[in-house]
């Protein structure tokens, strides 16, 4: 090593003043590749880290602006689910709509002859209740009666109406009619059972 430098103390200045230059341009490389390098690379992945938080931060924050809004939207989806199952609920409850139809009837000033509820039938999500009925009054009694089952909160379809026998009865003519009233109900099917 002594040699080295009495060699080194031997050029000429110029030399020596590159030899220096190069040494310490061998020592900033070397610190720059052993130390700095990694550096950077791990800020870098510190900073996508810190973007890719940022984002998801936003995203949340969005969905926290929003949860009144959502909540708000799940209470209007729920009141409407409610009055869906008004609609076509999920028990069966014939008893209920046989009184309801008798309210109906008498309302109407109908007199009803015949109420038998048939068996149910599952088709799908819901399954089908047919009830058969029979019973007189003039034509505008029966349109009326029609009119307020169409009216009822519960889905009740009529079909299969048959208007007949025509009665008079002091002033008025009575008619008999037969027809079928079907409602429905809910029937959530998992693996094909309730």
């Amino acid at each position: 090593m002594e040699q080295l430098i009495e060699r080194i103390n031997k050029l000429a200045t110029p030399a020596k003043a590159g030899i220096v230059a190069a040494i310490i341009l061998l020592i900033t490389a070397g610190t720059y590749f052993l130390l700095i390098a990694d550096l950077d690379t791990a800020i870098a992945g510190i900073k996508a880290e810190q973007n890719a938080k940022e984002i998801t931060l936003a995203e949340k924050q969005a969905i926290a602006d929003n949860l009144n809004e959502r909540r708000k939207e799940m209470d209007a989806l729920d009141q409407k689910f409610q009055e869906a199952l008004t609609q076509l609920p999920e028990k069966k409850d014939i008893e209920e709509l046989l009184s309801q139809l008798s309210d109906v009837g008498k309302k109407s000033g109908l007199e009803i002859s015949k109420v038998v509820p048939g068996s149910e039938a599952a088709e799908g999500f819901y399954s089908r209740i047919p009830i058969s009925m029979a019973v007189s009054g003039n034509y505008n009694e029966i349109a009326m009666f029609l009119q307020e089952i169409a009216n009822l909160r519960r889905i009740v379809n009529v079909s299969d109406l048959k208007l007949g026998t025509p009665v008079v009865k002091g002033d008025k003519v009575t008619l008999s009619s037969d027809f079928m009233a079907t409602t429905f109900r809910f029937t959530e099917t998992k693996g094909g059972k309730k």
